[in-house]
């Protein structure tokens, strides 16, 4: 398990708490990341500044991460290295070793405000209030900067027994060293035909300075780019791809995948949850699990080293919340990787999970109690029209409902249709073991195109299709909170096409997009509608763009016509621009209900 103590930080005897959690479910390996942009968290005798100015910001951003707004409450703390000794040697009578993480070449902003000599720019530079990725990251053409994190490296490796240290590598903008001197100059001295290579280069010249102290490096998997040091290992998080890339090339690897492993996002329904980054994982997609990916041989499997749950603490602030966030997923997480693959049992975890629930009731652990949500399954009614509800629990209960289009509360004993009009449907287990908890609620808004006949140029991506198709008319308009199971995503354009059953009257057609740069997700360039009377001859209707609204856009066109098939196609902008986050590379494209009246 992980720990991010940057962007908030904990005192010792939380993360002691946090350890001794770690320890119950047999988890031996403590992951404390104790410096990045909004922090340096660790005490270094050599270099004081870096807790004195690096460990303090100025505030910190509050709300949703698209609405940029911070407070001006300053905000830090450190740990002195007499803490840090007392919380290894907490950890190493448990059994579980404790590896800390330094960040390196990127997320440097901490170490720059105190010693901004070690930018390429000089300054001046501040410990960052907002999330993020930021330019300004160690100068790889500056000795003084090897010097300087040799030197901070050599206190960590005195503090920490571990065989591995974590020196970051990820997400290291490339656009400063474009245009420093120092470092246009190494990479010609050195022979290096990119930045990429230079950042290998950066990362090698560490992993040997390590390495000449008895230790070894572990990085997250940017640092197979450009080429990977000769005895690093590597966190996979940006998929699989990593794990297996090392693996396959004799390295070894930690499985760490966002879809599976990130702690940090929502698990129940998002409306009854406290605010987190994003995407969806719940406790059972993580005990589905398998951390050995299924492209290597039993050779190539050895270099797995296991898997890790992170715990990133943008949107957690307290103690609780991470315990929130960690429990039970992290329960789910050690099954697996303790646990043969052909001995797991889904509903038996399930069972002694709820077991486990009172123990944890009794250590005043503030677990979260999403396994107790009622989900909603939607699909295709008996007749075009109407949407089919499927209202399951993981947890053996019984399920009960409310309806506004008909009063009083209802037993569930099977899937039914919704149809007609309006109305919200809210669902809850009846009480059990005094863990109900909040209702989920849907809203049904039934439009000419709700839960009739659709089809799609191209398929959402994998990540992104809960429900597939029939999302875009189950009469649900998606909430910007429930990305992974509202929404669905492309990176690509698509065509979709709705039959409405006969052709009618019609004065408007839409469909909703996400507009969530942050993460990616773009706006499409435009939105061109076309109608139909026999689905083979289409003729304009309208062209919708120039959207660009924070969250939820609908892209729009009102005018009378006659049709049985509408047709929207949807426009790609390619890759995401400079200026945004993940420049260069493919755009998401998230839609959600189609509209026609």
């Amino acid at each position: 398990m992980h720990l991010d103590v940057c962007r908030h930080f904990f005192t010792v005897e939380f993360v002691k708490h946090y350890i001794d959690l770690l320890a119950r479910y047999k988890m031996n390996s403590f992951h404390w990341h104790l410096t990045d942009d909004q922090g340096w968290r660790i005490e270094i005798k050599k270099y004081p500044k870096l807790t004195e100015v690096g460990g303090w910001r100025k505030g910190s951003q509050v709300g949703p991460y698209s609405r940029r707004e911070y407070d001006s409450i300053p905000y830090g703390g450190f740990y002195t290295q007499e803490q840090i000794r007392e919380v290894v040697a907490y950890a190493a009578a448990r059994h579980i070793n404790v590896v800390p993480e330094i960040e390196m070449p990127g997320h440097a902003m901490a170490a720059l405000a105190a010693y901004p000599e070690l930018g390429c720019t000089g300054g001046p530079y501040e410990v960052q209030r907002g999330w993020g990725v930021f330019d300004d990251v160690f100068c790889a053409g500056n000795d003084t900067v090897f010097t300087v994190l040799e030197d901070v490296l050599t206190e960590v490796m005195e503090l920490f027994h571990s065989a591995y240290i974590h020196i970051g590598g990820d997400e290291c903008p490339k656009e400063r060293w474009k245009t420093c001197p120092k470092c246009q100059a190494r990479m010609k001295a050195e022979g290096l035909k990119d930045e990429h290579e230079l950042q290998s280069y950066f990362i090698q010249r560490i992993e040997k300075f390590v390495n000449s102290k008895g230790r070894k490096i572990i990085g997250w998997d940017e640092i197979l780019e450009g080429g990977l040091a000769p005895n690093a290992a590597v966190m996979s998080w940006r998929g699989t791809e990593g794990g297996v890339a090392a693996a396959q090339s004799g390295h070894y690897a930690v499985m760490t995948p966002g879809d599976y492993c990130y702690f940090d996002k929502y698990q129940g329904d998002p409306a009854n949850e406290p605010l987190a980054i994003g995407g969806y994982l719940t406790v059972q997609k993580v005990y589905r699990y398998e951390p050995v990916p299924a492209e290597l041989n039993a050779e190539e499997a050895k270099y797995i080293l296991g898997a890790q749950g992170n715990v990133w603490t943008e949107y957690i602030l307290t103690p609780e919340h991470v315990e929130y966030m960690a429990v039970p997923r992290m329960l789910a997480l050690a099954e697996v990787l303790w646990t043969p693959k052909e001995k797991r049992h889904e509903a038996d975890f399930i069972n002694r999970l709820e077991s486990e629930f009172p123990s944890l009731d009794a250590m005043h652990v503030n677990y979260a109690k999403s396994l107790f949500e009622v989900q909603f399954r939607l699909g295709q009614g008996a007749v075009p029209g109407t949407v089919k509800l499927d209202l399951r629990s993981a947890i053996p209960s019984k399920i009960g409902y409310t309806d506004t289009d008909t009063a009083g509360v209802f037993n569930y004993v099977g899937p039914f249709d919704v149809e007609g009009q309006d109305r919200t449907i809210s669902a809850g287990l009846y009480e059990k073991h005094g863990r109900f908890p909040k209702v989920s609620s849907r809203t049904f808004q039934f439009n000419l195109a709700t839960a009739h006949p659709i089809t799609l140029s191209v398929q959402p991506d994998e990540q992104y299709n809960e429900g597939g198709a029939f999302t875009l008319v189950d009469g649900i308009t998606a909430q910007e909170k429930r990305v992974n199971t509202e929404w669905l995503g492309w990176r690509k354009g698509v065509t979709i096409t709705v039959d409405l059953g006969s052709e009618q009257a019609i004065g408007h057609i839409g469909i909703g997009a996400l507009n969530e740069t942050h993460s990616w997700i773009h706006l499409p360039k435009e939105v061109v509608f076309s109608i139909s009377s026999d689905g083979k001859n289409f003729v304009p209707y309208g062209i919708a763009k120039g959207m660009d609204a924070v969250g939820r856009n609908e892209f729009s066109i009102d005018k009378t016509g006659k049709a049985r098939y509408v047709r929207i196609a949807v426009k790609h902008i390619g890759n995401i621009p400079e200026g945004f986050a993940g420049a260069g590379k493919p755009a998401w494209l998230f839609l959600d209900e189609v509209d026609v009246r």
